[in-house]
């Protein structure tokens, strides 16, 4: 049968402060130093256990103080974690935003450079172009400026007037005499006014002149003539044939 283990009550001040010692025999033990001895361990044994429990609460105290760091330091942890985690993160997509400029920085370089060269191509066919049509236009300006030249030189003053009559349709009557040509109109107030008509004379007035296609068909001329000069012109810009003036699109344009 198992023995049971006695559990002896922890001593307190009080149980010192009340024990009391049997005497034996005639030679005992001096009951007051033995009192003043208890009174004493009384006193400092007091005093263990205020300190021990003051100590328990600090104790206490400091666990409660070391839990709460020790969550603290858990928390910081967390914060650490996810902190590290969204660093992480950021310099992942930062190297991601990095590749892609990278990628669009250089297909837009290389079609840049595709765009420039194809442009200076166009820049150089245009510039060819454009000088070739400047040598046509220059033949061509050169060329009517020699027919036109021509037909001036060998127009005279009845001539040049009959062609402009001829090419606008305009009927004149052209007195023999040489005076200034009249019209039509003109021509019949003055016979009806005079009420006279030289019929000795023998005149015959033919409205409608047979004049030379070579010499006198007209046909408008579009184009620039930066550059006309011949004999004759004078400051104006204008050209006087037989107290005719003429006038040409770019003397035209400087004048205005």
């Amino acid at each position: 049968m198992a023995s049971k283990k006695i559990q002896i009550e922890p001593l307190t001040p009080m149980d010192i402060h009340k024990q009391e010692f049997k005497k034996r025999g005639l030679s005992g033990y001096d009951r007051h130093e033995v009192d003043s001895f208890l009174d004493r361990i009384v006193n400092d044994y007091g005093d263990a256990l205020d300190q021990i429990a003051d100590l328990k609460n600090e104790i206490v105290q400091l666990q409660g103080q070391a839990d709460k760091f020790k969550k603290q330091v858990a928390e910081y942890h967390a914060i650490e974690s996810k902190k590290q985690a969204i660093i992480t993160e950021a310099k992942e997509k930062a190297q991601k935003i990095i590749a892609d400029a990278t990628i669009v920085a250089d297909n837009k370089t290389a079609q840049a450079l595709i765009d420039t060269d194809y442009q200076r191509q166009q820049l150089e066919t245009i510039k060819f172009d454009y000088e070739r049509v400047k040598k046509e236009v220059a033949g061509y300006r050169n060329y009517i400026q020699e027919l036109l030249q021509k037909a001036i030189a060998n127009l005279e003053d009845e001539k040049w007037q009959k062609a402009l009559d001829h090419y606008f349709s305009t009927e004149r009557f052209y007195p023999p005499d040489g005076s200034e040509p009249l019209t039509l109109t003109d021509a019949d107030e003055e016979i009806d006014e005079d009420d006279e008509v030289d019929n000795e004379a023998g005149i015959e007035v033919n409205f409608e002149e047979n004049i030379d296609d070579s010499h006198h068909s007209s046909q408008l001329i579009e184009g620039d003539s930066p550059n006309i000069s011949f004999n004759g012109v004078d400051s104006t810009g204008m050209k006087h044939v037989a107290d005719k003036d003429i006038i040409f699109p770019d003397n035209y344009k400087d004048n205005n």
